[in-house]
């Protein structure tokens, strides 16, 4: 009996934004777009970049549906476009009128279909088992199959691996040094493995054991030994191409000297022994850095002016007789600081044009007094960048004390014992890759390009953050204020708005999706809520142009079933991990079910 195709019914209605509802659709069947009644009678044109057939899939190449007018009839009931859903993924369509460019719009996710045995018959998703294995625990490749019988055996279809790429020092799962090369460790001694010899095995758990694998995609960071970004540190955000986190970096620093003098005891007599083992200790830590580090490493002077200079120059320009260019403001402008782009200490500056509309002399004298009210301004100005460090420097207290107490003294905490360089006070955020000297010679190497461009920030998590928002961009606050829960094994990657930003980076992840596409049926986007999306959009296009029906499984903890759309929307996300996220041991999963959305 042929069975009949099913067809599903979009209704566009004016200004109706669908960005956040999600709409999943099987391959096979057909989508008519309809006009909904705020649009009846309107010259609709309805945009989608679901490929026309025999075209390649761009994500930014729309094309205009044509409308099909099945009753011949003037009004608008019964008109519709279609699209005959052949492929999965993501897709976005958008609609407008008349000289409206968009009106509404949304996505529609189209499922892929998986095959399994010799017969290719399908694995339907709602039937999906997986076990995951660590990968660097299944010893040389040619044992695997022996390892990865009980689970045939116990029931299970799919097979997780963790990433199979070579680990970084830490050996952590979810760390890789190289994500183009094979782990050395599945190569027993005189005989190296290969990607092939990778493919060959999953072909044949597919054939003979109907179980389909899949493995990690990491694009959110690289450990903080690769090679790679040693030569190439451009892609991960430091000093130079990232200057406004040179204040995190200074008070990074600072730390990591506090940690030394710890260790070697020089802060024994003041209460804080290296052993830290009660609350008088963590005191006393709040007392090192309050009367010792801020007041050094004076992080305020980032985010001030110096004064005298800009009333020097506010003083010439009344001479020479200045006046405010009106056309410059929209009526009379708020005095106030503009922030170094560099972040050199006292580097602000102020609108001029704002202190000419502000302060305007009048009489004999008058200038001396302008520059006067400036100079009170400017003073007060400062006062308020201070106060705004200062509330910076209580939450960075907050935070380290905090970690010091789960870290050293909690029960349920991993007591790390004495502070050690070792085992620090606190997690290092940043990479320094050369060798230790006095705070004041560190500091200097801020200002050398040539050295700053690889003092690299790690990665980690931030607690109740924005997953749409990149905590390593300018306007984030976390890296001063220590409120990420630092990965110090990995780095974190700057990807940019997009290729052009950071070619390298762009080229070498999306080499790393197409091998993993190749030999794999799908994916688990590790650390998916914070990978910025327009990044896992473009390498997930790509991984699909090797793999049409990729299986995508993602790590998504939002708190939020709408954000939740948003990354299943424009990733085509099929299901996803649930359940509880151990930060202290940086996702090391040992088992999961994944049901569809």
């Amino acid at each position: 009996n042929m069975t009949a195709k099913q067809i599903r019914v979009m209704v566009l209605n004016h200004m109706e934004k669908l960005d956040r509802t999600l709409f999943r659709l099987e391959q096979g069947f057909e989508l008519q777009f309809r006009l909904g009644p705020t649009l009846q009678g309107k010259h609709v044109h309805v945009h989608t970049n679901y490929p026309a057939e025999g075209e390649r899939f761009e994500r930014h190449k729309f094309r205009v549906l044509d409308w099909i007018n099945p009753t011949g009839r003037e009004d608008d009931s019964d008109k519709f476009c279609t699209l005959d859903l052949k492929i999965s993924g993501s897709y976005q369509y958008y609609f407008g009128h008349g000289d409206k460019e968009k009106s509404g719009g949304g996505y529609i996710v189209v499922d892929p279909v998986l095959r399994v045995g010799e017969d290719n018959h399908v694995l339907p998703l709602d039937c999906i088992s997986i076990q995951t294995y660590l990968s660097k625990c299944l010893g040389p490749l040619d044992e695997w199959l022996d390892r990865l019988r009980v689970a045939k055996e116990a029931g299970y279809n799919m097979i997780h691996f963790t990433p199979l790429q070579t680990l970084g020092e830490s050996r952590s799962c979810y760390s890789l040094a190289d994500q183009l090369e094979l782990n050395p460790d599945f190569s027993p001694p005189g005989q190296t493995y290969t990607w092939t010899d990778v493919g060959n095995l999953v072909e044949k758990m597919k054939n003979e054991w109907n179980m389909l694998c899949i493995t990690d995609v990491v694009y959110n960071h690289t450990a903080a030994n690769s090679k790679w970004i040693k030569k190439h540190p451009e892609c991960g955000y430091n000093l130079v191409n990232s200057p406004h986190l040179k204040p995190a970096w200074v008070l990074d620093r600072a730390l990591w000297h506090v940690t030394c003098a710890i260790a070697n005891g020089k802060y024994k007599d003041r209460g804080l022994p290296a052993l830290i083992q009660n609350h008088e200790h963590l005191h006393a830590i709040r007392g090192v850095l309050w009367q010792d580090v801020f007041p050094k490493i004076k992080l305020w002077e980032f985010f001030q002016v110096k004064v005298e200079p800009m009333v020097e120059q506010f003083r010439t320009l009344l001479q020479s007789g200045a006046k405010s260019d009106r056309s410059k403001t929209e009526g009379k402008q708020q005095l106030k600081i503009i922030q170094d782009p560099q972040f050199r200490r006292f580097g602000n500056t102020v609108d001029m044009n704002s202190a000419l509309e502000t302060f305007v002399p009048h009489g004999p004298g008058a200038i001396e007094d302008c520059c006067n009210w400036l100079r009170r301004r400017l003073e007060e100005l400062n006062g308020e960048q201070y106060h705004e460090i200062k509330h910076h420097q209580e939450q960075a207290t907050i935070c380290i004390v905090d970690t010091v107490s789960y870290e050293r003294l909690a029960d349920h905490g991993p007591k790390l014992g004495p502070v050690t360089r070792k085992h620090p006070l606190v997690t290092r955020y940043f990479t320094f890759p050369f060798e230790e000297a006095t705070l004041e010679q560190d500091l200097e190497l801020m200002n050398q390009p040539e050295k700053s461009c690889h003092f690299l920030a790690h990665n980690g998590w931030v607690m109740g953050d924005d997953p749409l928002r990149n905590f390593a961009e300018p306007g984030s606050n976390v890296y001063i204020r220590r409120e990420l829960i630092c990965w110090g094994d990995s780095i974190k990657l700057r990807y940019g708005n997009g290729p052009e930003d950071c070619p390298y980076l762009w080229a070498h992840m999306q080499k790393y999706t197409e091998i993993t596409a190749k030999h794999c049926v799908g994916v688990r986007l590790d650390n998916c809520h914070s990978t910025p999306l327009h990044v896992a959009e473009a390498m997930l296009a790509a991984a699909r142009s090797v793999r049409p029906n990729l299986y995508v499984i993602a790590e998504l903890f939002t708190g939020s079933e709408l954000i939740d759309n948003v990354f299943v929307n424009r990733l085509g996300i099929t299901s996803l991990i649930r359940g509880m996220c151990s930060l202290a041991f940086h996702h090391l999963l040992t088992s999961c079910c994944a049901k569809p959305i």
